[in-house]
């Protein structure tokens, strides 16, 4: 039996391929043909192997130091296998995430009969994997291609990483694919609806997806990633939320966190910022503890993602404006790789929004379960936060031949009725707590000016609010009422207590004793404790309340089925002296 390919698939992360614990040992690679690329020879190297001499005086007479304090003469060694080992020292003497630990060890018996015994040592290791999607016109990527020894050596397509980066890839860019529908999976690892891999993601903007896949920005210049400021941010958050900060406080919480990256994750006297540090350093860690948040936490609010995603968008066209009014006088390298995806001018930024609110519409309207009064909130709450900052914008951010070319918000609200925003809140008129936001926003436009039938249409929106808030307030009320009239119980009147878990059943009293649960078998349950006959029949044959005779017949059938107060003379004197 074949094991498919998407096995293991939920221990990936865009951090690397974590060793699970039923992996195998990996096959070596092969040596390099001389047939292969340039760069293919660099990725076909070892990964534990250094490609410059080290400069250490012990390292030049052939010894090295390990993390042990070992140090040993690696000079009769094969200069191949010196260069691994020199490679794993210097990987290991290196801060940062540990690529190498120990799982667990045990001691095994051999199958074979006549076998004797072993130890057994289970490591883990984390191994880089890298995945190119190139463009149509690519000559090495235009087909995506992954590195790993499974695509590379064995052939095998797709691969698992391909399923899954795709899969995430697809989950943003066909944002309005019904889930009911099933996906056509391509032997290139990506659904046919994807069409072009490259394309879809350039639409996008690779730093603007990056935030929704949880992953940083390499820096083609200087060969180095730092996190990015959604990452920042979400770290801080998870720190937050798991330090117990109310979620309205979470904004303003710990933003020292966020001023400063610490070489060393390791923060003596402040456990909150060495888990800061932590979740930044290893994306495994951060995609585990974000899989344990609960759908509520902000964290993982999708609505509060789609936001957060506008303003990521408006801030991109801030900055795009700000560039054609200050153009250097040459191009930076980095600059050709910023560009290649496009201008992200007043079409794209609105393109990218109506996606965001269409994407939050759907999650209201589509959801297999109701949304939760919280849920409808934050969906609400996003939708308004969107408008009001469209509204706000009426501004030109660059040049263009029509107002629609250089106006955000005349291209979504002013010249055209669409629906923006209030299509997707017409789902959502229970929410009349942003009633006085909605009408501020209709202030905005009404000196920005927006066509007839929107105008009209956002005032129906907050009509049917107000509507639905004056229901909720008469029935709110109605029943204030009707429990206001209700007379209250007398004091001496006292419902009967509820039945014990497990009564004991009338026996023979050579007979051993076993309890079992109310109106169930007479099975043993193993671990409810056996109390004392005397102590129940005493408490069953007490009589409840003051004068109730309903409390003292059920007292008194309670303690007949018990066999009787009078098997202990301490429970009838206790019963004696209650019904005094």
């Amino acid at each position: 039996m074949s094991v498919s390919p998407t096995t293991g698939m939920s221990m990936l992360s865009l951090e690397g391929t974590p060793t699970m614990a039923q992996t195998r040992g990996r096959t070596n690679s092969p040596k390099t043909s001389p047939s292969m690329s340039g760069s293919e020879q660099h990725d076909d190297a070892n990964d534990w192997e250094e490609d410059e001499e080290d400069d250490d005086d012990d390292s030049d007479r052939g010894v090295m130091s390990s993390q042990t304090g070992f140090r040993y003469d690696i000079s009769r060694l094969p200069q191949r296998t010196q260069q691994v080992v020199r490679g794993l020292y210097h990987q290991i003497s290196t801060p940062g995430l540990p690529q190498i630990s120990l799982e667990l060890c045990g001691i095994k018996e051999e199958d074979d009969a006549e076998g004797g015994f072993f130890y057994a040592f289970q490591m883990q290791e984390i191994v880089p994997c890298s995945i190119r999607i190139g463009s149509k016109n690519s000559k090495t990527y235009s087909t995506p291609r992954c590195e790993c020894p499974d695509a590379r050596y064995r052939n095998q397509k797709p691969c698992k990483h391909l399923i899954w980066l795709f899969d995430r890839i697809s989950k943003q860019a066909l944002f309005d694919h019904d889930h009911e529908a099933d996906l056509t999976l391509t032997e290139l690892g990506y659904p046919e609806q994807l069409h072009d891999p490259f394309e879809q993601i350039s639409r996008i903007r690779l730093d603007v997806l990056a935030d929704d896949l949880h992953c940083d920005i390499f820096d083609p210049d200087n060969d180095t990633a730092h996190p990015t400021r959604s990452r920042i941010q979400e770290a801080r958050e998870m720190v937050g939320i798991l330090a117990g900060v109310q979620p309205e406080e979470l904004d303003t919480y710990r933003l020292d966190l966020g001023t400063s990256h610490f070489t060393s994750p390791i923060r003596r006297g402040d456990l909150e910022a060495t888990l800061f540090s932590l979740l930044l350093s290893s994306n495994s860690l951060a995609e585990w503890i974000r899989t344990g948040l609960e759908p509520s936490d902000p964290t993982v609010d999708p609505f509060r993602r789609l936001e957060r995603r506008v303003s990521r968008i408006l801030s991109e066209l801030e900055t795009y404006s700000s560039s054609l009014q200050n153009t250097p006088a040459t191009s930076a390298p980095s600059q050709k790789e910023k560009t290649v995806e496009g201008p992200r001018d007043v079409h794209w930024a609105a393109t990218q929004i109506q996606h965001c609110v269409r994407e939050i519409e759907l999650l209201v309207s589509r959801g297999s379960d109701p949304l939760s009064a919280q849920a409808r909130a934050s969906a609400a709450r996003s939708l308004v936060r969107i408008l009001k900052a469209i509204a706000s914008r009426n501004i030109d951010s660059h040049g263009g031949d029509t107002p629609d070319d250089r106006n955000l918000f005349m291209r979504l609200v002013g010249n055209h009725d669409t629906g923006f925003v209030y299509s997707a809140l017409e789902l959502l008129v229970d929410q009349s707590q942003f009633i006085e936001e909605l009408e501020g926003i209709m202030d905005l436009l009404g000196r920005h000016g927006a066509p007839t039938t929107y105008v009209a249409n956002m005032r129906s929106l907050i009509s049917r609010m107000r509507s639905h808030k004056g229901v909720h307030t008469t029935s709110v009320g109605e029943s204030s009422r009707r429990r206001s009239q209700t007379p209250p119980m007398h004091d001496d009147v006292q419902a009967p207590p509820p039945p014990p878990l497990f009564v004991q059943e009338a026996t023979l009293e050579e007979e051993p004793k076993h309890t079992a649960p109310v109106g169930g078998s007479s099975s043993p349950q193993f671990l409810t404790p056996e109390l004392p006959g005397a102590s129940r029949a005493g408490r069953g044959g007490a009589t409840r309340g003051r004068g109730s005779t309903r409390g003292a017949t059920t007292g008194s059938k309670r303690t007949a089925s018990l066999g009787g107060a009078q098997d202990s003379p301490r429970g009838s004197k206790k019963k004696r002296a209650r019904g005094a």
